[in-house]
């Protein structure tokens, strides 16, 4: 996808494209990873803060962070996860990874009885088995 606008330098008029990546279900893992870290760079500048000072916020590395915003792969998730809450960033991890909801029949089909010890034998029985 991408984005034209008309930018004006010393009198001349430039038409610029931008590219805008969307993450979608054809994206390689390389390309997501890249586009992750392109857009935490994109908001750590947006809040003025050196890689040197985000890095001191999230508990990390500079150089990690320096590879998170180049899509390295490698970079381990907490580093991940640090940058993201230090940045703001971890109230949309919501709906990243929701929660599962259960029906009431999934519950019960998966609801295991308890078991329980005989007494003479010691042997453990399911409830309901004599």
């Amino acid at each position: 996808m991408s984005d034209v606008t008309n930018c004006t330098l010393k009198g001349l008029s430039i038409r610029q494209k931008r590219i805008i990546m969307k993450y979608n279900i054809a994206m390689t893992e390389d390309e997501a990873l890249r586009e992750s870290g392109r857009r935490l760079a994109q908001i750590r500048l947006s809040r003025n803060l050196t890689q040197a000072e985000l890095a001191q916020r999230a508990g990390v590395s500079k150089r990690t962070l320096e590879r998170l915003e180049m899509g390295v792969v490698g970079v381990r998730i907490d580093a991940f996860f640090a940058v993201c809450g230090a940045l703001g960033l971890t109230v949309g991890f919501e709906t990243l990874l929701p929660e599962v909801q259960l029906s009431p029949q999934d519950i019960l089909a998966k609801r295991t009885l308890p078991k329980r010890a005989h007494r003479r034998s010691g042997a453990i029985k399911e409830w309901g088995n004599a």
